[in-house]
């Protein structure tokens, strides 16, 4: 039975795999950065099989108006399980006056729906320079 943790436990060599799995590999490389990346997070999601972290998802957020959903993430052995759907909820439902903006990859577009979110007209992005 998969258990979901919101206190900030992270494996972070699983959570480097299931990145890597993803295609986030530009995440992966500095563990240090990988972990100011969640313990900077306001909200994070685990969820375990047993001690066996198979799923993860991150939330910045003010707690008032605004939070942003980031890096869902389910093991692929895991998928079609609902635990990607019950990580997103989880996070929601922790501040219910919040709207929520969620990065996410366009082939998970129809995922997103199914969870109650619409495509955004307007949106920005600065990309990073390393």
């Amino acid at each position: 039975m998969i258990q979901y943790n919101m206190h900030k436990k992270v494996d972070y060599q699983r959570l480097i795999q299931l990145f890597n799995e993803a295609g986030w590999t530009d995440k992966t490389s500095d563990l240090n950065r990988l972990k100011q990346m969640a313990e900077n997070s306001q909200i994070v999601v685990t969820a375990w099989d047993d001690e066996y972290m198979v799923g993860f998802a991150r939330c910045t957020t003010d707690h008032v108006f605004n939070g942003q959903i980031n890096n869902v993430v389910v093991d692929s052995k895991y998928r079609n399980q609902g635990i990607g759907k019950c990580l997103v909820k989880k996070l929601l439902e922790s501040d219910k006056g919040v709207t929520y903006i969620l990065r996410g990859d366009p082939e998970n577009e129809e995922f997103y729906k199914q969870l109650g979110f619409e495509p955004a007209e307007r949106a920005f992005l600065f990309k990073r320079i390393e």
